[in-house]
């Protein structure tokens, strides 16, 4: 399930103590599969941006887990190295999931949209201003975004930002991604690239 969601560049962010053994995408991968029914059961419970944010934390925390049998403990630094691809895999399950269906209309108004270099280079989703009120600069990518108390004031600044351009939730940021807005795709299959 995550190995469709998350490109390659974001494993190889993830340095393997042992070669040998399992990496980041093992971990994400396994995660997801098994946890399907249990994320399902998770998300239909969501009515606020809180209560997805404690749920992807939670989330977060057992991948923090999987991955420190081998992943070069400094990695798991940075807050939103891990946070990200939950949130592109949270996002991708709610928007493309047949499961997800039933979810859909009450959840995506509360997903995160994944902070990664297409963003912070995007001046649709950041002016210039914008970046430098907040902190963040043109050239950053997931893993400069360290702390939670810094990632909770970017997705606080983004859904006040999609309110103000009449953006039903700040996750439409992310057609800014690749370009999808300029895809003659219908639905975010059809714009991946």
């Amino acid at each position: 399930m995550a190995t469709g969601s998350l490109a390659s560049n974001t494993y190889r962010g993830f340095h393997r103590i042992d070669k040998a053994k399992p990496g980041a995408k093992d971990v994400f991968d396994l995660f997801f599969t098994r946890s399907k029914q249990e994320i399902i059961s998770n998300l239909s419970k969501v009515k606020s941006d809180d209560d997805l944010d404690k749920y992807s934390d939670e989330i977060c925390k057992r991948l923090i887990d999987g991955l420190s049998n081998n992943i070069v403990k400094t990695q798991l630094q940075s807050y939103n190295k891990i946070r990200k691809p939950v949130d592109i895999v949270l996002e991708h399950m709610v928007s493309m999931g047949e499961d997800f269906e039933l979810l859909r209309p009450d959840v995506t108004k509360h997903l995160f949209l994944p902070l990664d270099s297409q963003m912070f280079q995007s001046e649709f989703v950041f002016s210039d201003s914008e970046l430098f009120s907040l902190g963040l600069r043109r050239n950053f990518t997931f893993k400069d975004v360290t702390t939670r108390s810094k990632y909770t004031q970017v997705q606080i600044f983004l859904r006040k930002k999609a309110d103000r351009l009449g953006l039903e939730a700040r996750i439409f940021f992310d057609l800014v991604w690749n370009d999808r807005f300029r895809s003659q795709g219908t639905n975010l299959f059809q714009t991946n690239p």
